[in-house]
């Protein structure tokens, strides 16, 4: 290898001369770090020493290797010829096409040689693999084809639709070319798509035509141009102009070029007198936008000077034009939010970020990233406005008990419905039965567990907060319901703990590993538990809550904490069974008995029907037939593997 990277040809030449063409194929064929000797030759351009490997030592020109994507530190398996292509060696690529290779061998991405030199723009390497017999039409995994990755250059997509590309072809997220040339602000490909009968009209999976991809970019010239060329409409035009004054006012920070293109826009709706193009705005007005209400003519809008008011414009805007369910409102209203709260205006963000939250739970999907992330971000805001009030009474800073009543309640409904997304794979897994699943499957199902069980983890701490906030008798009422209704239902997350078991875990204090709130905690124990809690459910692992914790403390080197020891008392008083045994024969009592930090007196806990079951289990009494069935579960819990 390293007379390759000297490019010593002629002293590897007389080296291997000495060997048999079978025992040059062989050492030519092992690979090095995941590579062969053509595969790096290929990768770096050295056509002399590829021509040697394959001619002369018989070079498998099919081997695949490993190629490195540095931007993303992701690594692909490809072909010489495919990475040949990315790197743009034309002179390697041609050797290796005369010598067989195959032109649309894939990647492990199913990506084609000739795809991927498009997205590096190898326009000299195209052209070759294409008179050469490269597929042109053929897409990788997520759908993306030659054409959405050469809208970086208006010559290399002339050339590609001069071969047949399909214009409007689309990739998973049914995104064709022009949408793609539009986000990357690609004036010239715009052109020659559109010159070329691309349709302005699909809709992706944001349901963003070309027009409106656009303008929420904020690229007035690409605007432009679509209007002239697809002929499109004037109310059309002065949509999309509102569109984009929304983005250079948010995204751009231009408040002035946004009211630029507001005057336009509503200039054009009275271009017309007679008839002038005139809003549809909702009868009513929002709380949530301080009630504000769009401006209907030019007057009413210049009158806008206010950037609190002109900011209330462009949520406006954008949900009238692209519905409140958009990821562009929702996003507007998450971002308006954060500028909010980094401006000490923390009920403004509240009371955004809350309707953000409803927004996206509407959308039935309770597991999805987006509403995850919303309410994780109102969770922890809510525990960071908390604690500075804590550290500093004098701070206006307050959450209100029913603004944190009201995302417990939709977080109640939101576990709810998301119990019913963990599918048969998700119930093997919570069961321990993953070897059901295949690789991909268990996968999901790990993910879709994970996703409940930050779920579960955020309950945790939105109800922590409400045991902190001073409420009337009803909203008591109100919060207690919520909670009875969820801890009722006995859900697991991840190896199988209950919301008692987090509750005493130290564990969920650090959410998706950002801190919220300290765990364990007193108050949320006995909330769960006045609320029907069942102290002695078990894990997966059969501990229960008072085992788990048990546990702990025993294993702390120093003294617990204050709180772990209350919890444990607690937990003793109200009757949890001390000697429940847990899958390799633990006990809470066995870890009482021995913590140094615990004052603990056996007599105290154990009844005589729990040593009675102990003494059963112990000597294999034959029992099941010999007690009522509503007993059985009661002497099972006493020995192991119980649950």
């Amino acid at each position: 290898m390293i007379l390759f990277q000297e490019e010593k040809l002629s002293k590897l030449r007389a080296t291997l001369s000495k060997r048999t063409r079978e025992q040059r194929q062989k050492i030519v064929n092992h690979k090095i770090n995941g590579n062969t000797p053509l595969f790096m030759a290929c990768q770096q351009g050295k056509v002399h020493f590829v021509n040697y490997l394959i001619e002369e030592c018989g070079a498998d020109i099919e081997i695949k290797g490993v190629y490195e994507v540095h931007e993303d530190n992701s690594r692909h398996l490809v072909s010489p010829l495919w990475c040949a292509a990315v790197a743009n060696k034309l002179d390697v690529v041609q050797t290796l096409v005369r010598h067989g290779a195959n032109v649309n061998e894939t990647s492990d991405t199913d990506s084609t040689p000739v795809r991927s030199a498009c997205f590096m723009t190898n326009i000299q390497v195209i052209k070759f693999l294409v008179e050469n017999g490269a597929d042109i039409l053929k897409p990788n995994k997520n759908g993306g084809t030659c054409l959405i990755n050469s809208v970086q250059s208006a010559q290399l997509c002339t050339f590609l639709i001069s071969k047949g590309a399909a214009v409007n072809a689309v990739d998973s997220s049914k995104n064709t070319a022009l949408h793609y040339a539009i986000r990357e602000g690609m004036l010239e490909s715009v052109k020659v798509l559109l010159s070329n009968k691309a349709d302005y009209m699909i809709r992706n999976d944001f349901d963003d035509d070309a027009l409106q991809t656009a303008a929420t970019r904020g690229n007035v010239e690409i605007v432009d141009v679509i209007v002239e060329m697809a002929g499109l409409s004037l109310e059309a035009k002065i949509q999309a102009y509102e569109l984009l004054g929304t983005c250079h006012i948010d995204e751009r920070n231009d408040i002035v070029s946004g009211l630029k293109l507001w005057r336009q826009a509503m200039k054009w709706r009275y271009k017309n007198k007679n008839q002038p193009i005139l809003k549809v705005l909702p009868k009513e007005t929002k709380k949530v936008y301080l009630n504000a209400k769009e401006p209907e003519n030019e007057e009413e809008l210049l009158e806008l000077t206010d950037p609190d008011e002109i900011y209330m414009q462009s949520l406006l805007i954008r949900e009238r034009i692209l519905g409140q369910h958009h990821k562009d409102s929702v996003f507007g209203l998450m971002y308006r939010g954060a500028v909010y709260a980094d401006s000490n205006k923390f009920q403004r963000c509240v009371d955004l970020w809350k309707y953000a939250y409803i927004i996206r739970y509407q959308q039935n999907e309770p597991l999805n990233l987006d509403c995850l992330f919303t309410v994780q971000a109102l969770v922890k805001f809510f525990w960071e406005i908390q604690m500075e009030h804590e550290n500093n009474g004098e701070i206006e800073a307050k959450i209100f008990f029913d603004d944190a009543l009201e995302v417990l309640q939709i977080l109640t409904g939101q576990i709810i419905s998301a119990k019913e997304c963990l599918s048969n794979d998700g119930e093997c897994l919570l069961y321990e039965q993953a070897s059901k699943l295949n690789t991909q499957a268990e996968d999901k199902a790990s993910q879709t567990l994970s996703e409940f069980h930050l779920l579960m983890q955020l309950y945790l701490h939105i109800i922590h907060l409400l045991t902190k906030l001073e409420c009337s008798r009803d909203q008591t009422h109100a919060y207690m319901s919520c909670i009875h209704r969820l801890v009722s239902m006995d859900l697991r997350c991840t190896k199988g703990l209950s919301l008692l078991h987090l509750a005493v875990d130290s564990k969920t204090s650090l959410t998706a590993d950002e801190y919220y709130s300290q765990f364990p905690s007193l108050e949320v124990v006995q909330l769960l538990v006045r609320c029907g809690a069942n102290v002695n459910a078990q894990c997966q692992c059969g501990n229960t809550a008072l085992l788990k914790a048990a546990h702990t403390m025993y294993m702390h080197s120093g003294p617990p904490e204050e709180e772990e020891k209350k919890v444990i008392e607690y937990l003793l008083a109200i009757g949890t069974h001390v000697d429940i045994m847990n899958n390799v024969g633990d006990t809470a009592e066995k870890f009482l008995k021995h913590s140094v930090f615990f004052s603990y007196s056996p007599l105290q806990y154990l009844s005589l029907k729990c040593l009675a079951a102990r003494v059963i289990l112990k000597e294999k009494i034959p029992f099941k037939s010999e007690v009522p069935v509503s007993l059985i579960p009661f002497v099972q819990c006493h020995g192991m593997h119980c649950n």
